[in-house]
Protein backbone atom coordinates (compact mmCIF):
# COMPACT_ATOMS: atom_id res chain seq x y z
CA UNK A 1 0.00 0.00 0.00
CA UNK A 2 1.29 3.42 -1.13
CA UNK A 3 1.28 6.43 1.89
CA UNK A 4 0.53 9.30 0.37
CA UNK A 5 3.95 11.79 0.49
CA UNK A 6 2.78 13.93 3.62
CA UNK A 7 1.36 10.54 5.71
CA UNK A 8 5.34 9.54 5.09
CA UNK A 9 6.99 12.75 6.02
CA UNK A 10 4.99 12.23 9.60
CA UNK A 11 6.11 8.77 9.77
CA UNK A 12 9.81 10.00 8.88
CA UNK A 13 9.28 12.53 12.00
CA UNK A 14 7.76 10.91 14.47
CA UNK A 15 10.38 8.07 14.06
CA UNK A 16 13.19 10.42 14.16
CA UNK A 17 11.74 11.83 17.05
CA UNK A 18 11.59 8.06 18.84
CA UNK A 19 15.50 8.05 17.64
CA UNK A 20 16.54 11.63 19.43
CA UNK A 21 14.29 10.79 22.52
CA UNK A 22 16.18 7.74 23.29
CA UNK A 23 19.33 8.98 22.69
CA UNK A 24 18.70 12.17 25.00
CA UNK A 25 17.76 9.93 27.66
CA UNK A 26 20.86 7.93 27.09
CA UNK A 27 22.67 11.17 27.31
CA UNK A 28 21.04 12.27 30.50
CA UNK A 29 21.62 8.85 32.40
CA UNK A 30 25.56 8.83 31.41
CA UNK A 31 25.87 12.58 32.41
CA UNK A 32 24.16 12.04 35.66
CA UNK A 33 26.58 8.77 36.30
CA UNK A 34 29.73 11.17 35.05
CA UNK A 35 28.44 13.66 37.47
CA UNK A 36 28.00 11.71 40.07
CA UNK A 37 31.47 10.14 39.73
CA UNK A 38 33.27 13.07 39.60
CA UNK A 39 31.54 15.07 42.49
CA UNK A 40 32.11 12.64 44.76
CA UNK A 41 36.11 12.08 44.11
CA UNK A 42 38.43 13.18 46.86
CA UNK A 43 40.63 16.54 45.70
CA UNK A 44 44.94 16.53 46.59
CA UNK A 45 45.61 19.67 46.58
CA UNK A 46 49.49 20.36 46.00
CA UNK A 47 51.24 20.52 49.76
CA UNK A 48 52.10 24.38 49.54
CA UNK A 49 52.50 25.37 52.80
CA UNK A 50 53.66 24.12 56.89
CA UNK A 51 53.85 24.91 59.92
CA UNK A 52 55.71 23.86 63.14
CA UNK A 53 54.07 23.94 66.78
CA UNK A 54 55.80 22.12 69.77
CA UNK A 55 58.31 20.58 67.74
CA UNK A 56 56.18 18.82 65.10
CA UNK A 57 55.94 19.73 61.59
CA UNK A 58 52.91 18.94 59.29
CA UNK A 59 52.74 19.68 55.98
CA UNK A 60 49.56 21.61 54.05
CA UNK A 61 47.30 21.81 51.63
CA UNK A 62 45.53 25.17 51.00
CA UNK A 63 41.87 25.08 50.09
CA UNK A 64 41.26 29.25 48.72
CA UNK A 65 39.34 28.72 45.66
CA UNK A 66 35.14 28.23 46.77
CA UNK A 67 35.07 25.06 45.30
CA UNK A 68 38.09 24.17 46.84
CA UNK A 69 37.03 25.00 50.33
CA UNK A 70 33.63 23.24 50.04
CA UNK A 71 34.98 20.11 48.88
CA UNK A 72 37.78 20.15 51.95
CA UNK A 73 38.78 16.88 53.14
CA UNK A 74 35.21 14.95 52.03
CA UNK A 75 35.84 11.30 50.11
CA UNK A 76 39.18 10.73 51.23
CA UNK A 77 39.94 7.37 53.88
CA UNK A 78 42.67 9.24 55.48
CA UNK A 79 44.93 11.81 56.13
CA UNK A 80 48.49 11.42 57.47
CA UNK A 81 49.41 12.36 60.64
CA UNK A 82 51.94 15.04 59.68
CA UNK A 83 49.46 16.12 57.03
CA UNK A 84 46.87 18.95 56.91
CA UNK A 85 44.08 21.65 55.10
CA UNK A 86 44.25 24.74 55.47
CA UNK A 87 41.05 26.98 54.17
CA UNK A 88 41.58 30.33 53.67
CA UNK A 89 38.34 31.81 53.77
CA UNK A 90 39.44 34.96 51.96
CA UNK A 91 38.22 37.39 55.30
CA UNK A 92 37.32 37.45 58.74
CA UNK A 93 33.74 35.33 59.24
CA UNK A 94 32.06 36.04 62.66
CA UNK A 95 30.54 32.33 63.74
CA UNK A 96 32.67 30.70 61.25
CA UNK A 97 31.25 27.32 60.71
CA UNK A 98 32.45 23.89 59.71
CA UNK A 99 31.06 20.11 59.36
CA UNK A 100 32.20 16.81 58.74
CA UNK A 101 29.57 16.16 55.78
CA UNK A 102 31.32 12.89 53.33
CA UNK A 103 34.42 13.12 55.18
CA UNK A 104 35.11 9.62 55.95
CA UNK A 105 37.63 10.36 59.57
CA UNK A 106 37.68 12.12 62.84
CA UNK A 107 39.19 15.20 62.00
CA UNK A 108 40.33 18.33 65.04
CA UNK A 109 39.13 21.62 63.56
CA UNK A 110 41.53 24.77 64.83
CA UNK A 111 39.25 28.13 63.42
CA UNK A 112 42.20 30.83 63.42
CA UNK A 113 41.65 34.76 62.70
CA UNK A 114 44.94 36.37 62.01
CA UNK A 115 47.19 33.98 62.88
CA UNK A 116 45.58 33.47 66.95
CA UNK A 117 43.38 30.32 67.11
CA UNK A 118 39.96 31.24 68.13
CA UNK A 119 38.56 27.82 69.13
CA UNK A 120 39.98 24.16 68.75
CA UNK A 121 37.31 21.32 68.44
CA UNK A 122 38.83 17.96 69.03
CA UNK A 123 38.11 14.47 67.51
CA UNK A 124 35.52 16.52 65.23
CA UNK A 125 33.45 12.83 64.11
CA UNK A 126 32.31 11.96 60.44
CA UNK A 127 28.99 12.85 59.69
CA UNK A 128 27.28 10.67 56.09
CA UNK A 129 23.61 11.94 56.40
CA UNK A 130 22.04 15.16 57.47
CA UNK A 131 21.88 16.89 59.79
CA UNK A 132 25.32 17.00 61.24
CA UNK A 133 26.86 18.75 63.89
CA UNK A 134 28.08 21.65 63.08
CA UNK A 135 31.30 23.33 64.84
CA UNK A 136 31.46 27.16 64.87
CA UNK A 137 34.09 29.81 66.10
CA UNK A 138 33.52 33.50 67.26
CA UNK A 139 35.51 34.33 64.08
CA UNK A 140 38.11 32.98 61.86
CA UNK A 141 39.82 34.15 58.54
CA UNK A 142 41.18 30.30 58.57
CA UNK A 143 40.69 27.17 59.51
CA UNK A 144 42.92 24.25 60.01
CA UNK A 145 42.20 20.35 59.86
CA UNK A 146 44.61 18.14 61.41
CA UNK A 147 44.12 14.77 61.88
CA UNK A 148 42.36 13.94 65.55
CA UNK A 149 44.72 13.85 68.29
CA UNK A 150 46.97 16.27 66.55
CA UNK A 151 45.82 18.98 68.69
CA UNK A 152 46.10 17.35 71.74
CA UNK A 153 49.39 15.99 70.80
CA UNK A 154 50.92 19.70 69.66
CA UNK A 155 49.54 21.70 72.57
CA UNK A 156 47.37 23.64 70.50
CA UNK A 157 44.76 25.96 72.58
CA UNK A 158 43.11 29.32 72.27
CA UNK A 159 45.14 32.28 71.82
CA UNK A 160 47.94 30.62 70.09
CA UNK A 161 49.62 32.33 67.78
CA UNK A 162 49.99 30.09 64.43
CA UNK A 163 52.52 31.19 61.98
CA UNK A 164 52.27 29.10 58.21
CA UNK A 165 55.54 29.01 55.59
CA UNK A 166 55.39 28.48 52.13
CA UNK A 167 56.86 25.24 51.44
CA UNK A 168 59.83 25.23 49.25
CA UNK A 169 59.32 22.22 46.38
CA UNK A 170 63.06 20.22 47.20
CA UNK A 171 62.57 17.82 44.55
CA UNK A 172 61.77 16.88 41.16
CA UNK A 173 59.14 14.70 42.21
CA UNK A 174 57.70 17.75 44.36
CA UNK A 175 57.65 19.71 40.94
CA UNK A 176 56.32 17.32 39.43
CA UNK A 177 53.22 16.81 41.85
CA UNK A 178 52.84 20.51 41.65
CA UNK A 179 52.89 20.60 38.28
CA UNK A 180 50.02 17.48 38.03
CA UNK A 181 48.16 19.78 40.06
CA UNK A 182 47.71 22.42 37.42
CA UNK A 183 45.53 19.86 35.07
CA UNK A 184 41.96 20.31 35.46
CA UNK A 185 40.24 17.93 37.77
CA UNK A 186 38.27 16.61 35.19
CA UNK A 187 41.30 15.28 33.06
CA UNK A 188 42.58 13.34 35.84
CA UNK A 189 41.75 10.11 36.01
Amino acid sequence: MLLPISKKLDFIAVEGLKMLGSIAGISIIVGTVTLGFFTSRPQYLPLTHSFTHDNRTFKLEVATRPEELNKGLKYRSSLKSDRGMLFNLGKPYKKAAFWMYKVNFPLDIIFIHQGIVTRVVHNAIPCHHQPCPIYTAPIATHVLELPSGMAKLTNIKIWDKLTFSKQQLSSYSDKIQQYCFRIPVFLRL
